[in-house]
């Protein structure tokens, strides 16, 4: 937790040409809670991310971060994991298994 240090996802754009890299605070709504986990849907352009509180989604061109669905548990999540050719996203619990979200 760093609450005199905000952010916690960052968008990160790198310039070769300059050698440059800029910073952008994308964790918007989110509390102060560390990330455990991101996935990024390169289909969608959405984002996913895992915390001690469940899974969250940024839907492309939002900037408000929701419950990536409903039924999943509000637990530690460690580990995401997105299978394009599958359309699925998985997401690995402490205490309550491993599940999957169908992305169609």
């Amino acid at each position: 937790y760093t609450p005199t240090t905000p952010g916690h996802i960052f968008d990160v754009m790198y310039d070769p040409s300059t050698n440059q890299a800029t910073w952008k605070d994308i964790s918007n709504n989110l509390g102060d809670a560390p990330i455990t986990g991101i996935a990024y849907d390169d289909q969608t352009g959405n984002l996913y991310i895992s915390s001690d509180f469940g899974v969250a989604e940024l839907a492309a061109g939002s900037d408000t971060w929701a419950p990536a669905a409903p039924g999943l548990p509000m637990v530690a999540v460690y580990s995401l994991t997105i299978s394009s050719s599958g359309r699925v996203l998985y997401a690995a619990t402490h205490g309550r298994g491993a599940w999957r979200l169908d992305l169609d």
